[in-house]
């Protein structure tokens, strides 16, 4: 319950339409009529309303600032790329195992065969011989030229003794090619035990080339050095119009 009022103290100026003679007026507060207040333990009603609650702030629970802006976080992205455009790339370990066996299907498909030669013709003259010879490639995916080594020499031997001595022309064939090549040679046979003119006895000769072989295909490419012995039969060799092969057989070999 809301106690009386107490009226608000008045405080009065003195002005030139006051009169001195007027008494000051009195205020007297009422004792006897009004009941005894009641002793308040705690200040009025309406100071307490009119006073500073802290109360509600206070009992409120501390509220945290919001969190600062997180960091967006990496997003991952799915390309598709068409087969035919993907690079692979081998371990280390396994690109060894790859070369080893890109080479060795390359030695097997690349692989020279050994030039077959034959003596068809030999024709003697005073001072040299001319011999003919058919030579063919049988390497089915190789072509090959033919060079001398270095040093190296064509020779005709008649019981071990140099009858004459050349080059081999140089020539490239085709793979699986057969040509005909001429080569001539410096020399004679007097400086050799020959049979007595007219005598129908064979004459045993050795037709012998050091040579080098360069096979290749496209970017394979394959060095050889070949050495070729022909064994000759032949016929009045000392009659240079009625000379007869009888047989012949050569061999070729790689020579490491």
């Amino acid at each position: 319950m809301e106690g009386p009022r107490l009226p608000p103290s008045a405080t009065f100026h003195e002005t030139d339409d006051d009169k001195p003679d007027d008494p000051l007026p009195t205020w007297h507060r009422p004792t006897s009529s009004l009941s005894a207040l009641p002793s308040q333990d705690h200040p009025p009603h309406h100071w307490r309303n009119h006073s500073l609650n802290l109360s509600p702030i206070l009992d409120t629970p501390s509220r945290s600032l919001p969190p600062p802006d997180s960091i967006p976080e990496l997003e991952t992205y799915v390309v598709q790329v068409p087969r035919d455009q993907i690079y692979w790339t081998p371990p280390p370990e396994h690109a060894k195992f790859i070369l080893g066996a890109i080479t060795l299907i390359l030695h097997l498909v690349f692989n020279p065969a050994l030039p077959v030669f034959a003596v068809e013709k030999l024709n003697v003259k005073p001072s040299s011989f001319e011999v003919t010879l058919r030579a063919e490639n049988p390497t089915s995916n190789m072509g090959v030229s033919y060079v001398m080594k270095p040093n190296g020499v064509v020779s005709l031997t008649y019981k071990n003794k140099r009858l004459g001595r050349g080059k081999f022309p140089k020539m490239f064939q085709a793979a699986s090619g057969s040509d005909k090549v001429n080569v001539k040679l410096d020399g004679s046979t007097k400086n050799a035990v020959m049979p007595p003119r007219g005598s129908k006895q064979a004459v045993s000769l050795v037709l012998k080339m050091e040579l080098k072989a360069d096979y290749e295909a496209g970017p394979v490419k394959k060095n050889k050095e070949v050495v070729v012995t022909c064994d000759v039969k032949v016929k009045g060799l000392l009659d240079a119009k009625k000379v007869e092969i009888v047989s012949e057989n050569c061999e070729s070999e790689f020579k490491d």
